[in-house]
């Protein structure tokens, strides 16, 4: 099957999965390049300003906006979605786009219906970040989607983990030059490069053996490797500080296919995770306050990528997080720190002017603690239990 075959294939798996047009879907071989070329986009056509979005995120998120010459203008988050808060958003005459992100895959539509009217009302677009719910979308009541352009993932550790390969959909409502502009850019991005795809093919034995080595060397040769083009990381060190490794491409004929081969196993993977939801909120029921699981969260109609606990405190997470990984339960502990897996130049990211404003993204990110959905019932049980006891010792 040629490139164009396979990723027609994958469009159109993304529009029977949205109710959508597969001609509105663009494929890229990283969702981060998917939103560099959105912004960049944006800038263009609209001129420099913000992009209001969340520190409780992966910084990959960020650098895009960053990238694209644009400023991140970060709002808080509700306790409820681990998303922004439509009633505290920080809106201004220089907002152009507004981030509305599907947290673990949790999805609340009328809270995103709240953050398009904000939106819409400044002037901006609502750009929706389906990373973790790969193929879902927030809709209104007739189950049209409510953003301008949706951004999905098939990267390492997502629903439909193919561990490369983004796509993004763009509304055909969208004003016409700005569309125009948007598609021009998606069609015009060249395939990766060859050696690039291929090193996603061994990136499972690489990061084993980095993994493996002292980690003094494994930074060293980490760089090295992805400076060669050999090792494409998951986050990059480059992307800890604001910017976006690799330029923007179009996935080639084997990213295509394994994004196929993930749309194809997420009936399955979503299947499984819903009977690890099942019995987290079994065990949790009586105490999803005590664990402070986001509203959202609870009895989910739909697969979610983590069941988040969050706790009141950073030392009572840390010491959850031990007790599972004890216990043979492997916990990520995505979002915390803030941009996880953290910046390392705060500065390039504004950090020291936001944090002050933003208390519910702090006490989140501080307590959280994502329960992993790809297991099997038993293992979610192992979990569950495990928390149950930390909850009695502690009461």
């Amino acid at each position: 099957m040629s490139v164009q075959e396979s990723a027609r294939a994958v469009r159109v798996a993304l529009a029977e999965m949205t109710a959508t047009s597969a001609d509105d879907w663009f494929l890229t071989f990283r969702t981060r390049h998917a939103m560099l070329v959105a912004f960049e986009a944006l800038r263009a056509q609209c001129g420099a300003g913000e992009v209001v979005t969340q520190l409780f995120t992966c910084c990959t998120a960020v650098d895009p906006i960053i990238a694209a010459g644009l400023t991140p203008r970060y709002g808080d988050i509700s306790a409820r979605t681990l998303a922004l808060d439509p009633a505290v958003l920080p809106l201004s005459p220089q907002t152009r786009a507004v981030v509305d992100q599907h947290t673990f895959g949790m999805i609340d539509a009328a809270a995103s219906a709240q953050l398009r009217d904000a939106a819409h009302a400044a002037g901006a677009l609502l750009v929706e970040d389906s990373a973790h719910c790969v193929g879902h979308m927030a809709t209104d009541p007739t189950g049209a989607p409510l953003a301008d352009l949706s951004f999905h993932s098939f990267g390492i550790g997502k629903m439909a983990s193919a561990g490369f390969g983004g796509a993004v959909w763009v509304s055909p409502a969208l004003d016409p030059a700005l569309r125009a502009v948007l598609v021009s850019a998606f069609e015009a991005l060249p395939v990766v490069a060859a050696h690039l795809e291929r090193a996603t093919g061994s990136y499972d034995f690489t990061i084993r053996v980095l993994m493996h080595l002292p980690q003094a060397l494994r930074r060293v040769l980490w760089d090295q490797l992805a400076s060669a083009g050999l090792f494409i990381p998951a986050v990059a060190r480059m992307e800890r500080a604001g910017k976006v490794f690799l330029g923007a491409s179009a996935p080639g004929e084997a990213t295509c296919a394994i994004m196929g081969e993930g749309m194809a196993t997420l009936p399955t993977r979503e299947v499984n995770a819903l009977g690890a939801l099942a019995v987290f909120d079994h065990y949790f029921d009586s105490y999803e306050d005590a664990l402070g699981v986001p509203g959202a969260a609870r009895k989910a109609d739909r697969a979610l990528l983590r069941y988040p606990l969050v706790l009141d405190s950073e030392e009572r997470a840390d010491e959850l997080v031990q007790r599972l990984c004890d216990a043979g339960f492997y916990v990520d502990p995505w979002g915390r720190p803030l941009l996880y897996p953290g910046a390392l130049e705060g500065a390039a990211y504004g950090l020291d002017e936001a944090l002050p404003l933003l208390p519910v993204t702090q006490r989140c990110s501080c307590g959280v603690v994502p329960l992993a959905t790809n297991v099997s019932t038993d293992e979610a049980l192992t979990a569950a239990k495990t928390v149950f006891e930390f909850l009695r010792e502690k009461a």
